[in-house]
């Protein structure tokens, strides 16, 4: 950007706080200096076009990296080796192996809220133990998981089953931003994948976060009500948008269904506030917790 332009490495010594990435260098004089390098690093690179820098396989092939059955090919960003070296060297000054432990150790990074990053509690081993304030999370989650996993199951065997009886086959996840974004993401990736394109066969999934009355007709249209289960992903369950939605729905079920009992057969939530999603209607045995 410009005002990184703007900035000297003698600056980025002499008064890191100048520079954007305050916090980082300001926090030891061999951190200043690092990023004084790495400014300087870059401003040498700026008279050289990319496609010079890869005529040499050298340094492609030095920036390819395979793990996990991932490959990440980086040599089209204008660095060198000797950027790369720089940054390694900034990251173990910043002692950044250090903070990686720390997160996956359930220590309050976030320094800002003063409490612990636990989205990697998330994808844990089950005997892993991710410990805040003495207490491991990891059984809390899976709780969560197991349950969401017996609820699947059930509703895909046809042991739960909507308010006529009849198999639920149908899907409309209602929420908004993360909420909607990330199942969708996630639908994405999996539907072609031949495993869940066969399991999937029969059935249907949309998604509903406009509150447009347009995207709910489109949400909506050729669903027949009673093999429909509608998903409301909010976790204090008072998400403007997601609760328009959810009850411009919920009425369409129960003028479908002809009472408000069905909604207990038709509508679960990911939310943590019980109090509301059971004025909603819904069974506490279909709400799915979830953390920030």
């Amino acid at each position: 950007s410009s005002s990184l332009e703007t900035i000297t490495p003698a600056q980025i010594i002499a008064a890191p706080p100048t520079f954007p990435f305050q916090a980082a260098a300001s926090s030891s004089t061999m951190a200043a200096a690092v990023w004084g390098k790495l400014f300087a690093n870059a401003e040498s690179l700026k008279p050289q076009h990319l496609r010079e820098l890869l005529k040499d396989d050298v340094r492609n092939d030095s920036m390819f990296v395979e793990a996990e059955g991932m490959c990440l090919d980086y040599c089209r960003e204008k660095v060198t080796p000797d950027s790369m070296k720089l940054l390694e060297e900034l990251a173990t000054t910043m002692d950044l192996e250090g903070k990686k432990k720390g997160l996956f150790s359930g220590a309050k990074i976030n320094e800002t809220e003063k409490r612990a990053v636990l989205h990697v509690a998330l994808r844990a081993a089950r005997d892993q133990v991710i410990e805040v304030d003495g207490k491991n999370v990891v059984p809390e989650v899976y709780k969560v998981l197991d349950g969401m996993k017996a609820f699947s199951d059930k509703v895909r065997s046809g042991g739960f089953t909507g308010y006529t009886g009849k198999t639920l086959t149908n899907v409309v996840c209602i929420g908004i931003g993360g909420s909607y974004l990330g199942v969708e993401f996630v639908f994405e990736a999996l539907k072609t994948h031949p495993k869940a394109a066969e399991a999937a066969k029969g059935r249907s999934l949309r998604f509903l976060a406009n509150v447009d009355p347009i995207d709910v007709k489109r949400a909506l249209s050729s669903l027949d009500a009673e093999t429909t289960l509608v998903l409301v992903i909010s976790k204090t369950f008072t998400t403007a948008e997601t609760m328009l939605n959810a009850r411009t729905v919920k009425q369409w079920l129960i003028k479908e269904l002809g009472s408000p009992d069905a909604i207990a057969k038709h509508v679960a939530a990911c939310s943590t506030a019980l109090d509301k999603t059971q004025a909603f209607g819904i069974d506490d045995a279909n709400v799915f917790g979830f953390w920030d």
